[in-house]
């Protein structure tokens, strides 16, 4: 077969660009997506990012090497550029099937038999560069190939095809990371992703191949350009060693710079995966527009080291001027939030104008750095150096990129952001002056010694004198939108490896809270007001507790302020925990925030280990009583993963066959179907499990072989916890029980009728789509409804009975569901005081209307007031009491206003409405059904909420009588006239399930 040919070459070129920047939109799509993956393997996305880019580049710099050493050898490059690219594509299409089979097999099967954690790490570090080593070999294969290629095919204006080729190449990597993240992952998983570069790939090689496969082209002939006065007086073996030690310390500047603005942004835009992929785009994108601007300039510089010396002075002094532009950063988030609406198109602007921050920020340094290579890459090939300099030129580059990142992470905690990106600004100035120095033989060297004393005294004041503000960065404006945080302290701040932690205190250390980038992971209260953050960490401890009092070993994923951990070891029973934590820095803060608040972290009964949850289980394959999840909010980048499919499946293992696993989950900046994949993701790893409410949390409580048991009053037989439940108001085992939501029995079929499929590490639904309802601010409150709605719902769907009959309720109550049983509660006092008004007071505004309201009815006899005062006193009633208060005690209200006396002269539909909820009250569903069944046929004239009430009681009545299709037919009679409330639609799909 012929090879294809174009008779306008022009035109040839510009297909051969474009495919290359197509091989760039492949090529980053594999960086992001190994991030992913790799994250799940390595257990953070910051340690992720870094195997990711440090194996990647020093792939790039193995293969750029091997093709400079062999590029010469070979006839056809392109043909050779297309090859690689069908093995990259192959690769591609077969990384997620080698990557689940070669990581479950570590964790089953190797990681349990190693008992030191530096061998495991280095384990695992091995295996994940084994995994995509040779793919980054590969993809280093392809710009030198490519470009000697071109150079080859187009020999004139070689300068200008190299900046091109950058340029396309590094634009292709921008616009792969945006659409890798923003479109293919949502769309088809990570699998899919991985597999659509792959098909890139292959249809790249195709192409070059029909293009050249019969083309054979000789290394071109270079020869020495001595018209340069400056280069005639320098030894060519000088020059190549100057521009190699150039690509190399220009490199691992770049990335020094790459892992704080990193850092420094994921606290004013967040640590999302989004927020990532908006910097890293951001960073390429700088150094394809460098490549760009220098492709019309590199073909006729008149000294290219002079030229290099003053890009690499200004890379450092732009780099440095980050740090005052980063400070107005915070502001232009602070008024971004003020001003954008909280809707789909404001989420849009978010992001655009997120990305308009990362580049503001990121821009002007990674133009220069964009206009390296290609002139070193020129120069070379100019001026006597054959093509393979571009490979050698590209692996100093890449090799000086892998110690950057090193250098980073490692220096990070020691030097802090400001400090680390000095260091590498410090890199390119030295550089600079020192190719000043090099270049400019005739320059006057006092001239260059009182440049470069300026130079280093302006440094150190700038860097002496500019300064972060502690409380911005701990501000999380991202968030909020505050920044004006002048009562806050900061008591703690330490750039971690993974992550930045705070320790604030706010209002004269009344309340002290504990931020990773800028996001509050807990909050306590040094005085006598609690925080609702408090009761939700004590509850993790004392909700499972109360459920399997015989536990003897519990883990904790997370530390949070060790509040949780602290809660279990007060359980007596409890001889054994470990508590797994990711970032040292966190164990630092909250020892001292231990210390002030009598909280301490340090017990002979537990133990501290720093490393991810996934690796700690499987290395000591240990098994508990009591495992207990308490993780980021999922929206952070990697923490959804503690969230899945194959978490659970993983963690149900570590598990005793009586044992609880315990998830803590929030309920606000989130929706009700992202709480449904994730509750389908734990469903399939365990027999049962109930939900519990907190405050604007919820506890899920799984147990893997049985159905999980009461609760006890074991939790309140010990005095220190009896004290610390006292404290978040919970006195008795009711104050737990009315938190219950549910059980799998009830909620399964609820959340399986969602339209969305269960989290997964593969299929990263809720690392995708929590960003955005944190954003539109939306909540899963719904939730709470199906315990506060005034129907028996969730007694009724659990079948269960009751077990006292008073309702004993905490005067400290915090969560709703507790304050609104303590208003019914003061309702009923009234009644049973006999028209005594001596407790009204203590009631909230709401209980002292119905109270008076309940007292005016007595009196309010004329025929309008019947018809409009007594139904609507009827309905708020109902609303206040019949969720919280016994059959027994409602009947003492009912007693009450049916004594009234012109109770009798009562309409019938008002009658019809008392009656209504006297049977739901006693639970007599037959006349349930009837009551509901006389009022119904009337809907057109009924507001819609009395329409969603009587159609949820007659549904719940058919449940209750075992009458499952009755109570569909029922729902599909007047599903067009009422819109699906959480409790019908609960009702719906459990009958739906069990008729």
């Amino acid at each position: 077969m012929k090879n294809i040919t174009l008779k306008n070459k022009g035109t040839l070129r510009v297909l051969y660009f474009s495919l290359f920047f197509c091989s760039g939109f492949s090529g980053l799509i594999y960086e992001s997506i190994w991030s992913n993956y790799l994250k799940l393997f390595l257990g953070h996305a910051a340690f992720a990012q870094v195997v990711v880019m440090t194996i990647f580049m020093g792939g790039m710099a193995l293969g750029s090497w091997i093709a400079a050493r062999y590029s010469v050898k070979i006839r056809n490059l392109l043909l050779t550029y297309a090859i690689v690219e069908m093995i990259i594509g192959l690769f591609g299409l077969s990384f997620h099937f080698i990557y689940v089979r070669v990581t479950d097999f570590a964790y089953f099967t190797i990681i349990p038999k190693i008992s030191s954690t530096q061998v495991i790490d280095l384990f695992k570090w091995t295996l994940a560069s084994i995994m995509i080593l040779p793919q980054a070999v590969l993809l280093g294969l392809t710009f030198p190939l490519m470009s000697a290629g071109i150079i080859r095919v187009f020999p004139q204006n070689r300068g200008k095809s190299l900046a091109l080729l950058y340029f396309n190449n590094s634009l292709g990597a921008a616009v792969g990371v945006l659409v890798s993240g923003f479109v293919l992952i949502k769309a088809v998983g990570l699998p899919g992703t991985i597999v659509t570069a792959g098909i890139i790939n292959i249809i790249i090689a195709l192409v070059v191949w029909l293009l050249s496969h019969n083309d054979s082209y000789d290394p071109i002939d270079y020869t020495i350009v001595k018209t340069n006065k400056e280069i005639k007086d320098l030894l060519p073996e000088r020059i190549f060693a100057v521009f190699l030690l150039c690509a190399g310390v220009t490199g691992a500047a770049s990335f020094i710079y790459e892992v704080v603005w990193i850092r420094m942004l994921s606290l004013v835009l967040g640590s999302s995966t989004h927020a990532f992929e908006l910097m890293l785009s951001a960073f390429i994108l700088g150094l394809s527009i460098g490549s760009l601007w220098i492709r019309k300039k590199v073909d006729n510089l008149v000294s290219p080291i002079k030229t290099l010396g003053i890009i690499q002075v200004m890379m450092g002094v732009l780099a440095l001027s980050t740090l005052i532009i980063y400070d107005g950063t915070f502001n232009i988030m602070a008024y971004m939030m003020a001003a954008l609406s909280k809707t789909n198109q404001g989420y849009i602007l978010f992001n655009l104008f997120s990305h308009i921050i990362a580049l503001v920020i990121m821009l002007p340094a990674t133009i220069c750095a964009g206009m390296t290579l290609p002139i070193l890459t020129h120069y070379l090939v100019s001026n006597q150096y054959r093509e393979d300099s571009i490979g050698k030129v590209y692996a100093a580059n890449t090799l000086g990129s892998i110690i950057g990142i090193i250098l980073a992470v490692q220096l990070m905690p020691l030097l802090g952001l400001k400090n680390l990106l000095a260091l590498g600004a410090g890199l390119d100035i030295i550089l600079g002056l020192g190719l000043f120095l090099y270049a400019m033989k005739k320059f006057s060297r006092k001239s260059w010694i009182i440049i470069t004393t300026i130079l280093f005294v302006l440094f150190n004041l700038y860097v002496s004198l500019v300064q972060l503000d502690p409380l911005k960065l701990a501000s999380g404006v991202f968030r909020n939108g505050k920044i004006d945080l002048d009562d806050r302290k900061i008591l703690f701040h330490k750039d971690g490896k993974t992550a930045s932690i705070d320790l604030v205190a706010e209002e004269n250390e009344s309340e002290f809270i504990i931020l990773t980038n800028g996001k509050p992971e807990a909050t306590i209260n040094n005085k006598a007001k609690i925080s609702l953050d408090e009761i939700t960490q004590v509850l993790l401890a004392a909700i499972p507790l109360s459920l399997h009092s015989d536990a003897k070993t519990a883990a904790v994923i997370g530390l949070g302020s060790g509040m949780t951990s602290n809660v279990l070891l007060k359980f007596p029973g409890i001889k054994k925990l470990d508590i797994i934590e990711i970032e040292p820095a966190m164990v630092e803060a909250a020892r001292i925030l231990g210390n002030r608040v009598g909280i301490p972290i340090d017990n002979p009964r537990s133990e501290i280990h720093i490393d991810d949850a996934k690796t700690f289980f499987a290395s000591r394959n240990n098994k508990y009583d009591l495992i207990i999840s308490v993780p980021s909010n999922p929206w952070v980048s990697g923490v959804s993963n503690l969230f899945s499919v194959e978490f659970y499946d993983l963690i149900s293992n570590y598990i005793n066959d009586d044992g609880l696993f315990v998830q803590w989950m929030q309920l606000y900046e989130i929706n009700i179907s992202l709480v449904s994949s994730v509750i389908k993701a734990l469903s399939g790893a365990f027999k049962d499990y109930v939900i519990y409410e907190t405050a604007f949390d919820i506890v899920i409580i799984a147990k893997k072989n049985n159905v999980i048991d009461e609760l006890s009053n074991s939790v309140f037989d010990v005095p220190e916890m009896q004290s610390l439940l006292s404290r978040i108001g919970v006195e008795s085992l009711q104050d737990l029980a009315i938190r219950k939501l549910g059980s799998k029995r009830t909620l399964d079929p609820l959340f399986k009728q969602h339209v969305i499929q269960p989290n997964s590490d593969y299929f990263p639904v809720l690392d995708i789509a929590s960003v955005k309802t944190r954003y539109l601010k939306q909540n899963a409150n719904d939730l709470i409804t199906l315990r506060t709605i005034h129907l028996p719902l969730i007694e009724t769907l659990e079948g269960s009975g009751f077990h006292d009959d008073t309702l004993s309720i905490s005067e400290k109550s915090y969560n709703k569901t507790g304050l609104l049983a303590l208003g019914a509660k003061k309702v009923l006092d009234y009644f049973r005081a006999a028209n005594s008004t001596s407790t009204v007071d203590t009631v909230n505004y709401l209980h002292r209307k119905i109270v008076r309201d309940i007292k005016s009815i007595h009196h309010q006899c004329k025929e309008e007031e019947l018809k409009t005062v007594w139904l609507g006193t009827l309905h708020a009633i109902a609303k206040a009491t019949l969720p919280y208060l016994y059959p027994n005690e409602m009947e003492i209200i009912w007693n009450d206003i049916e004594s009234a006396k012109c109770f009798s002269a009562l309409p019938e539909e008002t009658s019809h409405w008392f009656y209504l909820y006297r049977a739901v009250s006693r639970r007599d569903f037959k006349n349930v059904l009837k009551f509901s069944s006389l009022l119904l046929p009337e809907v057109s004239n009924k507001p819609s909420t009395e329409i969603e009430y009587l159609l949820t009681a007659a549904m719940l009545a058919y449940i209750a009588l075992n009458e499952q299709d009755k109570a569909i037919s029922l729902f599909k009679r007047y599903q067009n006239k009422v819109k699906p409330s959480l409790p019908i639609r609960n009702i719906l799909y459990f009958a739906n399930q069990n008729h």
